[in-house]
């Protein structure tokens, strides 16, 4: 473990000592914590907004993000790299399913299982993801995970809980076993400590209505309340009493009133040692004014909903003097806002970079707009593409066409604007004609793509627009899900079938490999991408230093 942790997590304010040598409202702390993994890009938004809205009304909140303690990150590179040994294909083959396997095994071990019973988990879910392994790759993946929960248990002791009257946790798939862990052991320690999970996690794997929700409310009784979907108004009648009877929380106990974006408030990254994170965040607008199928954004968040420009851009002028002026946009699209926000960053003179995503739509082929929105500071738009092929974008209910998003990409391009892209393989009904012109999509527009990155299709059988469409099957032996506890779904006698859908992604991969285009996950990928991008294309800011 780090020699410097407090500096690295931000716990000076409550690790360790006496809780009476702590200012503040003693009894009243709330402590918001991001367990690993959820990529580190930025510091966690969704809890820095809370602490902000918590605060303005009475309470004293904390933020601790486990994510970038190196050991517990550094662990994960490591188990890929050991799933992948016996393999001879990129990464970026694999870097989805590979995550399927360490939530696995993350799991059964948050909930008790010995060596013995993870050696057999691994055995059988390593195969539902066509990965080599042997007996040496086992040994090595299990002991990555013990000790990933010995540091974790070391971190979590170092940390003085005492003088809080609420631990939450905010819960991504990739966090879920951490989590459960975590919460567990403060719940064992403090049992007058008031437990909650929010997150992410209850917008596809733990939905409203799955059985995976109702697994986390009947078998995990140290978790005191769930809080589904937008967190601030749940949370805050959940401390004041109103809504304490209640276990599971959502929009519904607030006759589905959302909050307006004016009285979000500006994210408190106060806690965060700043110098770790690329980017800061922020959000223009909640839920999305589409509904592609396969997506869960309108569910999570309600109506859409977008910031009034005036406050987002005061905002984001407000961090970059406090910290520095690099953005990620974290909600679903900037399209509705951003030649609002562009025009008013660039009226203002704002010093302001911003990346974020956009729809592949006709302004975005608009040579004038994207040359304000360039102009404006972004330099990065991350593009949902899914598919090259008309008839499967039809499917998605995308509502494009390939032609509209090849104006996109060369638009955006010929500004400098990195494109990084993301493509669904094996969407339900995608024919081979279908992944082929999406392959030729690829190679003939990948000189205008900064990055590439393709997942399987993932079926959840709550959560997405179209969930309900499908008849699922769980995908796991009922051996495995009785350790793990939690379902993993897929759909019944659907074309491409599984294995279809991972022999496409390595086509997809193996494409973007030979044609020179990286999935950026380190920092060296990230200098790699650059170099290439500013060679073809010389309007091509630089950002990263």
């Amino acid at each position: 473990m780090s020699d410097d942790l407090y500096q690295i997590l931000g716990l000076p304010e409550i690790a360790g000592g006496n809780a009476a040598s702590h200012s503040g409202k003693l009894g009243k702390r709330i402590v918001l914590v991001k367990p690993p993994y959820f990529a580190p890009l930025t510091p966690p938004l969704g809890i820095a907004i809370l602490k902000t809205f918590l605060e303005q009304h009475g309470f004293e909140a904390v933020c601790i993000d486990l994510n970038v303690d190196p050991d517990l990150w550094g662990m994960h590179h490591k188990y890929f790299a050991a799933l992948q040994s016996l393999e001879s294909v990129s990464l970026n083959d694999g870097y989805s399913k590979l995550w399927w396997i360490l939530n696995a095994h993350l799991l059964a071990k948050a909930n008790g299982a010995d060596s013995k019973m993870c050696e057999r988990i691994l055995r059988a879910v390593i195969p539902i993801y066509d990965i080599r392994f042997d007996g040496n790759v086992i040994r090595t993946l299990i002991a990555l995970v013990d000790n990933f929960y010995k540091t974790l248990d070391v971190l979590i002791d170092r940390i003085n809980w005492a003088d809080s009257a609420v631990v939450g946790t905010s819960t991504y798939t990739t966090s879920l076993g951490p989590s459960l862990f975590l919460l567990k052991k403060v719940k064992q320690k403090h049992p007058d400590i008031m437990t909650v999970m929010g997150g992410g996690i209850f917008a596809d794997d733990l939905a409203l209505g799955s059985d995976n929700l109702n697994t986390l409310l009947n078998e995990y009784p140290w978790i005191d309340h769930v809080v589904l979907g937008e967190g601030e108004a749940l949370l805050l009648k959940l401390l004041q009493g109103e809504l304490a009877h209640k276990r599971l929380l959502s929009l519904a106990d607030l006759s589905g009133k959302v909050l307006p974006m004016q009285d979000i408030p500006i994210p408190d990254f106060s806690d965060f040692n700043i110098k770790y994170y690329t980017l800061l965040s922020l959000e223009g607008a909640r839920s999305c004014p589409f509904q592609c199928n396969f997506c869960s954004e309108t569910i999570q968040w309600g109506e859409y909903r977008k910031k009034p420009i005036e406050l987002l851009a005061d905002q984001m002028v407000s961090l970059a003097n406090k910290y520095h002026n690099a953005f990620f946009m974290g909600d679903s699209l900037m399209n509705p806002y951003i030649n609002a926000l562009a025009e008013n960053l660039v009226g203002r003179g704002a010093n302001v970079r911003y990346d974020g995503y956009l729809r592949a739509d006709k302004p975005v082929s608009n040579m004038r707009l994207v040359k304000h929105w360039s102009d404006s500071g972004l330099f990065r738009a991350r593009l949902g593409i899914e598919s090259g092929s008309a008839r499967v974008l039809t499917l998605m209910n995308k509502q494009t066409t390939p032609g509209t998003i090849s104006e996109a990409l060369r638009t955006l391009a010929e500004q400098g604007i990195r494109t990084t892209t993301y493509w669904i393989v094996g969407f339900p009904g995608e024919t081979e004609e279908d992944f082929a012109e999406t392959c030729d999509f690829i190679r003939e527009h990948h000189q205008n793509i900064y990055e590439l990155e393709a997942h399987p299709y993932h079926y959840y059988p709550y959560g997405q627009v179209a969930s309900r469409m499908h008849e699922s099957y769980s995908l796991y032996p009922d051996d495995v899900t009785e350790v793990i506890k939690f379902r993993v779904w897929d759909i019944i006698q659907v074309k491409p079938d599984r294995l279809e859908r991972y022999k496409r992604l390595r086509h997809i991969t193996a494409l973007a490999t030979e044609l020179g285009l990286p999935n950026i996950y380190s920092v060296t990928d990230r200098y790699r991408a650059e170099d290439r991008w500013r060679v073809l294309h010389h309007l091509a800011t630089k950002v990263y230093q």
